[in-house]
């Protein structure tokens, strides 16, 4: 994976904020001064770059620090710089983060300084910076086997009665909060990564017991640690739990769910029941948050109860918890985002000192804390007394790493357009709907006529539209009138409150000669570069619309914008730039130096709202694109309906939302050389570096005819696609060749997910019904493990197809939790292919052969022997 500087990473965070209004109100993502000079990822920088510097070596196996030893607190920081450099593209955080997992595996797997049997739930963590390292490509057969091993330690790691991890083997039968974070994130990820379920059903059973002997209902907060036995000094002899309630134990808990939930699939059947849990964590930090401050208590419960004092390592893990909870749509934006902003500010308000040396410092930190044994020559017996009598110290490991964490979430959580929707099924479709709005116009009518447009072939009337649209976006908005006739034009920007209307019997000729069309900022195949403007296109414009019954004809042939891309004897005339394109963004070129154009046959599309929002396009026949014909990207609130295509040339693909969400197709009509309809989210690095994904995209009452796919994912989904709904559509065409489709590879990546396609009838279809290749192109030649889970088809119907299922995967993709239900599959006639796939669950599916041919196996009934001769008399 290619990486970026600091600012350009930053900016493509940003852009995430341009694109939508907050449910909320929430501080701008720049506003520098509500945090005390930096932003929230700055802070995060800062932090990282400080203990990199403080640390050294000392905490790598090998290093100056010749006790370096395979630690949990050395592990969170490993994690958090790894994630640090995802959020930033500076890849010097993760080279450092990943040795604190990575020095310690010796050449033929083991783990130097570990022990299994010491049975220490502690010497879990620095698996998950192996497992990220191994999502990353660095798959070398020590790394796995070390993850294994640690997974094999809890297979074997000693249990309560009803299967609640030992936090150590020292301390026999009992489970510590801190204990939930080092074993659940952990088995979540190993099962997502390596497809063993079991790991998934063991992070979820280890949480529900937590909660089950751990929670206080009396606080709704969460005591230490419980002893099954009740026979420590420190138990509770009726509820077996530890005296009080410290702040950090409950931080790793409240991690330990955040963390966990991230790996599970909508349709666990532990999901909700988890969900609950992180509510009621969530639920008690805010109720004792400190109301002054915003921060959190040492004894979470105690207030300013002499003794007691704020605490920065509790009070980051609190506000990491919450904003990815949020970020993730496992919490309520709503409830939750005010107590989180304050509990942010505070940390960075009255915790970090800025030092001499450019260096920063997170004061107020627990050195540790514990149950059993001595510290300091007094009983760890969990009282008031003992956690305020530990160490109070300036930037414990467990205190940073968390900070880092929760810069990196604030981040995202400031620059989110509303909270997520994590989709399991139609139970979300209404709410998803609910996101989606056309805008409206003023009642303001401006007929190009009033500006000089002419109708006819000799006569240009760029220039009217363009002073039309400039009048109605200056009068506060209103419909630019395109009568019946026949109107010549070059490109056409739209401004924010404008309406294209093109009236019934109006047909707007786009010019094909490409001195028409300005450079501007635009995506080509899922890659940001200075290319021709689209037919019509709009730049961070918001409320735009193209409505009325008239035709968009982009005139293309194979003579002028189709001829670049012909395929035949002669090389591809787009092929050299195209090449070069992606070299450009794999090496990090800047978009402003990725300059295209005239002599490189980067063809434009017809219609792309860039980095838009409310946006309409309805009723508009649109013929002959040079290519792609829809394309908003980086847009919100979409509404395309009752819209016809009918474009027959190469790569002209109906409707492409790119990363984009909020998106309602309609009542449409698709007859196209390519996809009907393909949702995609960046190619490869360049959909990395700015990571927003397409998602809530809603297609229903559509016809699909002529193309390569009805509904289809990818391949440019890089930054991925998720909840993705889809109704009663008719796919029928002897040129269509699947009806629903994924394609990704190894070198795009990326998570599709949450797909759900209902009361589809296909006609017939070249290829299958449902195709999920992801070899496309490169294959699994790439680092980027492609992910296709949660897929749901009811009540489909096919009259014929050489297959129902298509489906190719690789050893280390993942193809999960594919239901089929409710459908008949007429005229099959080929053998399904299914390779490198996990849960596949047909339920009531009936598929029925094109002719009933006898079993190759089968034998012929046998002869019935001769009646007997009758006897003489």
């Amino acid at each position: 994976m290619k990486f970026v500087n600091s600012l350009r990473s930053l900016a493509g965070i940003l852009l995430a904020g341009l694109i939508a209004t907050p449910a909320i109100a929430a501080p701008a993502p720049g506003d520098k001064a509500r945090y005390e000079g930096a932003t929230p990822l700055e802070w995060s920088i800062k932090m990282a770059d400080s203990e990199m510097e403080r640390r050294g070596d000392r905490h790598f196996f090998g290093g100056s620090n010749s006790k370096a030893r395979i630690d949990y607190t050395t592990a969170f920081l490993g994690t958090s710089l790894i994630k640090l450099t995802e959020a930033t593209g500076q890849k010097r955080f993760a080279e450092y983060g990943a040795k604190m997992g990575e020095s310690f595996v010796q050449a033929d797997g083991s783990i130097a300084t570990y022990k299994m049997e010491d049975y220490n739930i502690d010497n879990i963590p620095p698996g998950k910076v192996l497992l990220l390292g191994w999502e990353q490509g660095k798959r070398d057969a020590k790394y796995k086997k070390a993850i294994d091993t640690l997974y094999d330690q809890m297979q074997k790691h000693p249990r309560t009665t009803d299967g609640g991890y030992w936090h150590k083997l020292r301390y026999p039968n009992q489970m510590w909060l801190d204990g939930l974070f080092m074993a659940s994130p952990f088995l979540a990820h190993y099962s997502v990564l390596f497809q063993d379920p079991a790991g998934l059903d063991e992070a979820a059973k280890q949480i529900l017991l937590m909660d089950k002997h751990g929670y206080d209902a009396k606080n709704g907060l969460y005591r230490h640690a419980w002893s099954e036995p009740r026979d420590r000094d420190w138990a509770d002899k009726k509820t077996g739990q530890s005296p009080n309630v410290w702040g950090r134990a409950v931080g790793w808990y409240a991690m330990a769910v955040v963390d966990s939930l991230e790996f599970f699939p909508p349709t666990h059947p532990e999901v909700e029941h988890v969900n609950e849990i992180l509510r009621k964590i969530a639920d008690g930090i805010v109720r004792w948050q400190d109301p002054k401050s915003g921060l959190w208590w040492q004894v979470m419960d105690q207030g300013d109860r002499k003794g007691n004092y704020l605490e920065s390592t509790a009070s980051s893990m609190f506000v990491y918890a919450l904003a990815k909870g949020i970020n993730r749509g496992f919490l309520s934006r709503e409830k939750y985002l005010p107590a989180v902003i304050k509990g942010y500010e505070g940390i960075v308000r009255d915790f970090i000192r800025k030092e001499h040396d450019e260096k920063i410092s997170l004061t107020q930190c627990c050195e540790v804390a514990g149950l059993d044994f001595t510290s300091k020559g007094r009983p760890r017996d969990g009282s008031f007394d003992y956690y305020i009598s530990e160490n109070i110290i300036d930037n414990d490991l467990k205190g940073v790493s968390a900070f880092i964490f929760a810069g990196i979430e604030i981040q995202k959580l400031i620059t989110q357009k509303q909270a997520p929707i994590a989709a399991r099924g139609w139970q979300d479709y209404e709410r998803t709907l609910a996101r989606i709005k056309a805008p409206t116009f003023p009642n303001r009518d401006f007929p190009i006529t009033d500006f000089g447009a002419k109708p006819g072939a000799d006569s240009d009337s760029s220039a009217a539209i363009t002073a039309a649209i400039a009048a109605a976006n200056q009068a506060g908005g209103g419909r630019v009138v395109v009568p019946a006739g026949s109107w010549k034009t070059g490109a056409i920007h739209l401004k924010s409150n404008v309406n294209l209307h093109v009236s019934k019997g109006a047909t707007l000729n786009f010019s094909t000669n490409p001195k028409d069309y300005p450079i501007v900022q635009t995506r080509w195949e899922g890659v940001e570069l200075m290319n021709y403007s689209a037919l019509i296109y709009a730049f961070e414009q918001e409320n735009i619309a193209v409505t009325g019954e008239g035709t968009l004809d982009g005139g293309s042939t194979t003579a002028d914008w189709w001829s670049w891309n012909k395929k035949g004897d002669k090389p591809q005339k787009q092929k050299a730039a195209r090449d070069r394109l992606v070299a450009m963004a794999e090496t990090d070129t800047p978009v402003k130096d990725r300059v295209f154009g005239d002599g490189h046959f980067l063809r434009p599309n017809f219609i792309q709202p860039y980095r838009c929002k409310n946006i309409l396009i309805e009723g508009v026949t649109i013929l002959r694109s040079p290519m792609w014909v829809i394309h908003p990207t980086f847009s919100q609130n979409i509404t395309v309906r009752g819209v016809t295509v009918n474009s027959h040339g190469g790569n002209n693909d109906g409707c492409d939302p790119e990363s984009s969400s909020d998106v309602l197709i309609e009542d449409c009509v698709f007859d196209t050389g390519d996809d009907c309809i393909a949702i995609k989210s960046g190619r490869n690095g360049d959909g990395r570096r700015v990571p927003v994904p397409s998602e809530n995209i809603i297609v229903r009452n559509c016809t699909m005819k002529d193309g390569h796919g009805g509904v289809v994912l990818g391949s440019e989904c890089s930054a991925g696609i998720r909840n993705v709904f889809v109704e009663n559509c008719t796919m029928d065409s002897p040129d269509l060749d699947r009806a629903l489709r994924f394609k990704n590879n190894a070198v795009r990546g990326g998570i599709l997910e949450n797909v759900f396609m209902r009361n589809v009838k296909v006609g017939q279809v070249a290829e299958a019904v449902l195709t999920i290749d992801l070899l496309y192109e490169e294959g699994a030649k790439g680092a980027f493990k492609p992910i296709v889970r949660n897929v749901q088809m009811d009540n489909i119907t096919s009259s014929a197809s050489p297959r129902v299922m298509y489906i190719r995967g690789f050893e280390g993709a993942i193809i999960e939790n594919i239901r089929i239900s409710n459908s008949t599959f007429n005229g099959v006639t080929h053998t399904e292919v299914v390779q490198h796939a996990g849960s596949i669950t047909l339920n009531n599916v009936t598929i029925n052969p094109a002719k009933v041919v006898r079993g190759i196996n089968s034998v012929a009934p046998p002869t019935p022997a001769a009646p007997p001769a009758p006897v003489a008399k």
